[in-house]
C-alpha cells in the first residue's frame, strides 16, 4: 500500500478545509446574526454590540415554539419507534429468510424510495378524509411511517444480508429460533445501523413540512417546520428575530447528531465496507 505524497495530503486537506468553511460559515452568520436586538438592521455578517438572548426569547414567545416543540417531539418519538420496529422485522425477513415472493414484494417497498413522497400525500389525504384521520396527531404518524418505512426496510436488509450466513446458520443449529437469532446476535452487532436509522428517521420527521401542511388543514397541530414558516411570513423584514427561530428549530436536529454521530458514521461505514 503506497503512502500519499506531501503534495497530495495538502491538496486533499486544503480542499476539505474550504469545502468545511463553505458548510459551516452560513450556520455561523445565522448564529451570530440571531444575537443582535430584535428588528435591527443586519447585511452579511457583523458582530452584534451586546451578546444578549433576548432575540432568542422574543422569537420563542412570538413563535409559540414552546408547544410546536412538544407537537414535533412527540410525533417524531412515535415515527422514530414505529419505523425502527417495522423496518427490523422487515429487513430481517428480506435479509435472511426465503419465502414465496419475496423479491416482488421487496420491490413494492422499494417503490417506496423511488416514488416521489410528494405524489402520495394527496391520496393519503383523501384516505384519511373517510377514515377520520385528518387533524389528528395519529394521521401524521401513521402518514410518516409510510413514506419513511421503504427507507428503513431497505436500509435494514442490506444490513442483515451482509452478515454471514454462517453465523445465523450455526446459531440455528444450537437451537436458537428466528426471534432468539435477531433479539441475542443481530441487533448487538446491528446497533450502528439501527442508530443510523433512528437518526435519519428522526430528523426527516423533525423537518417535515408538506405532510403537517397537507393532513392538518385546520392548524391544530402546530409543528416547528410550520411554527418556521408562519414566523418567517410575520417577520419579513426582521432578520435578527428570523436568524434565532431558526437556531432554535435547529438546535434539537443538531443536538441528536452530536450526541449519535460516532453511532451513524460507524452505520455508514459499516454499510459501506459490507
Amino acid at each position: 500500500m503506497s503512502t500519499p505524497r506531501p503534495t497530495e495530503t495538502t491538496v486533499r486537506y486544503g480542499l476539505l478545509t474550504i469545502v468545511s468553511v463553505l458548510t459551516v460559515a452560513p450556520l455561523i452568520i445565522v448564529i451570530v446574526t440571531a444575537f443582535h436586538p430584535p428588528g435591527a438592521p443586519v447585511s452579511g455578517l457583523s458582530l452584534p454590540r451586546h451578546w444578549n438572548f433576548v432575540t432568542f426569547g422574543a422569537a420563542w414567545q412570538s413563535g409559540g415554539f414552546g408547544g410546536a416543540t412538544l407537537s414535533s417531539a412527540m410525533i417524531a418519538a412515535a415515527v422514530v419507534t414505529l419505523v425502527t420496529a417495522g423496518s427490523i422485522s422487515a429487513g430481517y425477513a428480506f435479509g435472511t429468510m426465503r419465502f414465496p415472493g419475496h423479491r416482488a414484494l421487496f420491490y413494492v417497498f422499494l417503490a417506496g424510495i423511488v416514488v416521489p413522497y410528494v405524489v402520495l400525500v394527496v391520496p393519503i389525504y383523501l384516505e384519511f378524509q373517510t377514515t377520520g384521520l385528518l387533524d389528528s396527531y395519529w394521521g401524521l404518524i401513521l402518514a410518516e411511517c409510510g413514506l419513511y418505512m421503504s427507507f428503513g426496510i431497505f436500509w435494514m436488509q442490506a444490513f442483515f444480508a451482509s452478515v454471514p450466513r454462517s453465523l445465523i446458520e450455526s446459531a440455528r443449529l444450537d437451537g436458537a429460533s428466528s426471534f432468539r437469532v435477531l433479539l441475542q446476535i443481530l441487533l448487538p452487532i446491528g446497533r450502528p445501523a439501527i442508530a443510523t436509522l433512528m437518526m435519519l428517521t428522526f430528523l426527516s420527521s423533525w423537518n417535515e413540512y408538506l405532510v403537517p401542511l397537507i393532513l392538518d388543514g385546520s392548524g391544530r397541530i402546530q409543528t416547528v417546520s410550520l411554527g418556521l414558516a408562519s414566523f418567517q411570513g410575520q417577520h419579513l423584514t426582521d432578520i435578527p428575530s428570523l436568524s434565532a427561530a431558526s437556531v432554535i428549530v435547529a438546535i434539537p436536529a443538531i443536538a441528536i447528531y452530536l450526541i449519535t454521530q460516532r453511532s451513524f458514521f460507524r452505520g455508514l461505514l459499516q454499510g459501506a465496507v459490507k
